[in-house]
């Protein structure tokens, strides 16, 4: 490379390339020498032995060798580092004179006096350092470059060596016959390891004709920190050389592009196009480079290959129709059938209340609890069709009809599970039954002298005293009233409909379908969609739910199937098909010969833990129930278990509460159907006590014609 006049070689042309290099850094190594200024004030390093008044100012001469770095930052600004090796040894001495000293006279027998005597106190520091120097250097002139920094040191094996030297007069030595005592050496007590000094310089750049510099210098380095923990520092000025080599990189080169393009074409049929189009199939580049100096010339050479297609319409044979299965036959159907029906749904009340383990606050409860204010806008029938959210509401559903029958009386009964914590707790029952009654009296205002509160261990029909379950639903609070119609069901009767047949396949039909990418298939009754489905590839049937709450029709309108397909292009095409909707109103229905049907269910909490005894207090609503069923009335009695047992056990109790309630009911067997259920299905939640109570019940439905 060449140089330019450009100072420090900040810029190179490279004679074999002619282009222009910018200096990226400089790497290399510096080597001076130092002279050390040791400033002290002290008497004694710590815990060394000595008699001197006081070390002063002293100096040393210090070699230094390191490598270093420079990055430029801008022109006239760089980031230098330096790391290496130099010293700050030195050796510091004082004489002093020491009046009547006791001393011997160094004649042919020696003889003790006393002598005023001249000593020197000598201390020789060697304190080799490994250095670390990170600096800022600023031109500020032409290749005159000041620095800036500081040097961070770590002192190794800091030691001295110390003597007092009897030098005056001359013939006399101290009493132990040696002119030198207090003698001493070693690490240096309490060195400061790690020395920092404060960096100023000045340099001056010598330019070459290579990528190699020499940078004469002068450094002064200023003490931060002592040697020791006496009073004692080391100024350093330092002259010397750097040498450094420098590390270039190539200017970015201009560059000047050239394109010729080369282009053919192939025409193609291609069927589903809607229009004809021009497509790039292939396209290829090469390149040709040619360097002058700071200057690139590309010239790219484009080779492109296009494919011209040919339009073909879209237009695949669609068809789409419904269909029901009867007896495994498949079958077009052409209406679907809606009736209206009266449905009568009862939500039996469980007239305990649990609380958690050891507590006696109502409100760690499930139970729902309101203020007085809301107490007199609470209302049964604005309950939502839930059982569990009907029970956690009890106390309210108790507090109203209490406030509405004022003759009616109540005794509460409070519970333990009668283990750990509540073994023998009575007093703990009974202020469970005392937070029902406070909840009774100040939100709903019942007289107190008409609720009885008793206390008790486990109640009268415990459940599994053995298990967490059973425990938990032993710590509860019971009620007994003198009017069992406090207790009574809460029932709700609606409007429903009933949908024939229930369950309806779309069929897609495709042919000259090959080029389909993506369907579509939706169910629609006005702007109402009922079903849909779509994907890619060949279409699937479409199975809808007409039965199904949230997807059966609501109205007359017809129902349409729309089967929409679509090419890769976006093209589509679509086939429909119109389902009758015969929509009977109740009405109608009770003015024709074929008449309604009233819906009636009716939960039952009448079977204690492993039992399949029917419990007296449903017996009111078991004589309701048989009340509603008529001569023409079909019965379904449905039985459930909790989940403790094994489901084979629970089949067989969920059987025996089904016979006792067909019993009860004085039925015979051509007039109800029997379904055991067991645990195979759980109708609530049995980690809850009253998910497990509600559930070991049966359902009774009736489906009685109206007319």
């Amino acid at each position: 490379m060449g140089a330019s006049t450009v100072p420090a070689q900040e810029q190179l042309v490279d004679d074999s390339t002619g282009r222009t290099t910018y200096l990226r850094m400089f790497v290399g190594g510096y080597a001076g020498l130092g002279f050390n200024l040791h400033t002290a004030s002290f008497g004694a390093l710590p815990g060394v032995p000595s008699c001197c008044a006081e070390f002063k100012n002293a100096s040393g001469m210090a070699p230094s060798i390191a490598v270093l770095f420079e990055i430029p930052v801008i022109t006239d600004l760089r980031v230098q580092v330096r790391a290496g090796y130099t010293t700050l040894s030195g050796e510091l001495s004082a004489t002093e004179v020491i009046g009547n000293e006791p001393v011997l006279d160094d004649g042919p027998v020696p003889t003790p006096t006393r002598q005023d005597v001249e000593v020197e106190h000598t201390l020789d520091a060697s304190l080799p350092m490994i250095v670390f120097e990170p600096t800022v250097g600023y031109q500020i002139f032409e290749r005159f470059w000041a620095s800036g920094g500081v040097r961070m040191g770590y002192l190794m094996s800091p030691s001295f060596e110390q003597a007092e030297t009897l030098f005056q007069p001359e013939g006399y030595t101290f009493l132990d016959g040696s002119a030198i005592r207090n003698q001493a050496s070693g690490e240096i007590p309490e060195a400061n390891s790690l020395q920092f000094h404060a960096v100023l310089g000045l340099g001056y750049e010598l330019l070459t004709n290579s990528t190699f510099s020499l940078v004469p210098e002068v450094r002064y380095y200023l003490p931060l920190t002592k040697i020791s923990s006496v009073d004692w520092t080391v100024q350093t000025f330092q002259i010397g050389v750097a040498f450094r080599y420098g590390l270039y990189t190539p200017k970015d080169p201009t560059i000047y592009r050239d394109t010729v393009i080369m282009r053919d074409t192939v025409i193609v049929e291609k069927p589903n196009l809607r229009n004809e189009g021009i497509y790039l199939t292939d396209k290829q580049y090469s390149d040709v480079t040619r360097d002058e100096g700071d200057s690139r010339f590309i010239t790219t050479t484009v080779r492109e290959s296009y494919v011209k297609e040919v339009m073909r319409p879209f237009k695949p044979d669609l068809a789409v129709g419904f269909m029901t299965s009867e007896n495994g036959v498949r079958t077009a159907l052409k209406n679907v059938r809606i009736e209206e029906r009266d449905v009568i749904e009862s939500y039996p009340l469980l007239p305990q209340v649990f609380f958690p383990i050891g507590s006696s606050r109502l409100d760690s409860t499930s139970q729902i609890l309101l203020d007085k204010e809301q107490a007199t806008e609470f209302r049964v029938m604005d309950l939502t069709r839930d059982q569990i959210d009907v029970y956690r509401n009890l106390l309210n559903v108790v507090g109203y009809r209490l406030s509405k029958n004022e003759v009616a009386k109540m005794r509460i009964d409070g519970h333990t599970d009668n283990a750990d914590v509540e073994k023998g707790d009575k007093a703990l029952g009974k202020t469970r039954a005392e937070a029902v009654r406070d909840y009774l009296v100040n939100v709903w205002g019942i007289a107190p002298d008409r609720l009885m509160v008793e206390g008790h261990a486990l109640p009268d029909k415990p459940a599994n005293l053995t298990t967490d379950d059973g425990k938990s639903e032993n710590r509860r609070v019971e009620f007994n009233v003198s009017d069992l119609a406090v207790l009574e069901p809460v029932e709700f009767r609606e409007r429903d409909l009933m949908v024939t047949p229930t369950d309806v396949t779309i069929q897609p039909n495709v042919t000259n379908g090959q080029d389909i990418a993506t369907w579509d298939l939706a169910v629609m009754q006005g702007n109402t969609k009922l079903a849909q489905a779509d994907g890619t590839g060949r279409p699937e049937p479409l199975q809808w739910k007409s039965g199904d709450n949230e997807t059966r029709p609501r109205n007359d309108k017809p129902v349409v199937a729309k089967f929409t397909v679509a090419n890769e292009l976006g093209q589509t095409y679509t086939s429909t098909d119109t389902l009758d909707v015969d929509y009977v109103t109740l009405q109608l229905m009770k003015s024709s010969t074929e008449g309604g049907k009233l819906i009636e269910k009716y939960s039952l909490i009448v079977f204690d833990y492993n039992s399949a005894t029917l419990n007296a207090s449903n017996q009111r609503l078991m004589d309701r129930v048989r009340d509603r069923i008529q001569p023409d009335s079909k019965v379904k009695i449905i039985g459930f278990a909790d989940r403790q047992g094994k489901p084979e056990y629970n089949r067989e109790l969920a059987r025996k509460r089904c016979v006792e309630a067909q019993r009860v009911l004085g039925l015979p067997n051509d007039r109800v159907t029997i379904e055991p259920i067991g645990s195979d299905t759980l109708l609530f939640n049995n980690d809850l006590p009253e998910g497990r109570s509600y559930s070991r019940t049966v359902q009774i439905v009736i489906e009685t014609p109206v007319r």
